[in-house]
């Protein structure tokens, strides 16, 4: 087999035109508006295109937050809801046309799970005895929201909930290796649902279609305080932070996948807070986070991918000749279907504010990352294709090589990698 392919490679050198090309032009910062008399915010969620952008806004410390909405030019609005502007977004669909989250419909004191579906506010509906509830993922078609909600007959008296054309199914009673508690978000086809429940040994990060599934420990961890954040467009990948021996304060942001199991994706030897994983795109393996880095509880945002692990985004921006004008990004919360669009917090002095950042394309086929597609790209492949036979020992070398995607490691793989190298960078 590996002859076969080397001999491939060979003849993919010769007829693709796969040469040194640069990656397209095009990063961006932009510091997003904020409402009058709210000069601080976040972004928590965009739509893939980032037409629409959601997130807090907030005057004090404590409290004080109104949910926003920013269009495509980075202008603010405020949600529908009573007193005017207390909603409070989750989540927005690719398309853009639908958000989820909480607010005060009219008439209620009470926070209630809702939709804002082309800009109409509809209640979401509960299981009964419930009184309150939390949407926090949409499915990529907009059909399918997953949340939590209030349910007496669990312990601790919260449970995954799923509404399905508006209509509430409580998935609290699934059985399974721990129970669904803590909801975070769901993957682009609504079958799984992901976050947090109680299991053996404590917090489980977990995720639940017809069973509740857990997703396992990373090496070493002596106590379980574990948590999913965030799937791919399956659910094959999962995202979240998990208890860890690797960090000084024991916490490290994770990737998972059913034939590797919990890999930690790692955290600088100086991160007082360890890592956190936040959000992953969902068809392309970019994942979003942040990183704790001194007492004083200042942060910095990473992306990972297979190719150069974990970085800094300042450090991307700066060496694609970004101003980011003083601004420092603290975080990312979100990315849309191809990790190149991305929101979350910057800081510059006092100031706080939402961004939004565009990437170029990434170049999946520049195995050596060296910002070039050449004859080493195939090579370097065929060493991580042969290691990658082995998930558990070679987990990254999976994540990299596992192109079709179907979590098997075979020939169809290596046609996918020709196809990306044959178009190369920029493309």
């Amino acid at each position: 087999m590996k002859t076969f392919l080397y001999s491939a490679a060979c003849w993919a050198a010769l007829a693709f035109d796969a040469g040194a090309r640069a990656q397209s032009p095009g990063a961006e910062l932009r510091i997003l508006d904020v409402p009058p008399n709210y000069p601080k915010s976040v972004g928590l969620a965009l739509s893939d295109d980032a037409g629409v952008t959601v997130g807090l806004a907030w005057s004090c410390d404590v409290g004080c937050t109104v949910g926003v909405r920013w269009d495509s030019k980075g202008r603010v609005s405020a949600f529908p809801g009573e007193p005017p502007g207390s909603g409070l977004p989750r989540e927005v669909s690719p398309d853009g046309r639908l958000i989820v989250g909480r607010a005060m419909p009219p008439g209620s004191s009470v926070f209630q799970p809702v939709a804002w579906r082309d800009g109409v506010l509809e209640v979401l509906p509960l299981p009964p005895n419930s009184s309150h509830g939390t949407p926090s993922g949409i499915s990529a078609h907009g059909r399918i929201i997953g949340g939590d909600a209030a349910l007496s007959h669990t312990w601790p008296g919260r449970g995954f909930v799923r509404w399905v054309d508006g209509k509430v199914e409580d998935l609290s009673r699934r059985p399974g290796q721990a129970t669904a508690n803590y909801a975070s978000g769901i993957d682009g086809q609504g079958r799984y649902i992901v976050g947090a429940g109680q299991g053996s040994g404590g917090i489980r990060a977990i995720r639940v279609d017809n069973v509740v599934e857990d997703l396992g420990s990373l090496p070493g961890a002596r106590i379980s305080e574990n948590g999913a954040a965030a799937a791919n467009h399956d659910g094959s990948r999962i995202v979240g932070t998990a208890s860890s021996v690797a960090t000084r304060q024991g916490w490290e942001a994770f990737l998972w996948s059913a034939p590797t199991g919990m890999v930690g994706l790692g955290a600088p030897p100086a991160a007082v807070q360890g890592s956190n994983a936040r959000t992953i795109a969902r068809e392309a393996l970019v994942v979003g986070g942040l990183v704790g880095t001194n007492v004083f509880g200042e942060y910095h945002p990473f992306l990972w991918g297979p190719v150069r692990g974990r970085r800094n985004l300042n450090d991307i921006l700066d060496a694609l000749a970004v101003n980011r004008q003083g601004w420092i990004i603290d975080g990312v919360n979100d990315l849309n279907h191809d990790g190149t669009l991305m929101t979350g917090l910057a800081r510059r002095g006092d100031e706080r504010r939402a961004f939004l950042v565009r990437l170029p394309p990434w170049c999946w086929a520049d195995c050596t990352g060296d910002d070039m597609v050449d004859f080493s790209d195939l090579l370097c492949f065929l060493n991580r294709f042969e290691r990658a036979q082995d998930p558990r020992a070679n987990p990254i070398d999976f994540f990299y090589c596992d192109v079709a995607p179907d979590d098997e490691i075979d020939f169809n793989d290596f046609l996918a990698f020709l196809n990306l190298y044959n178009k190369g960078c920029g493309q």
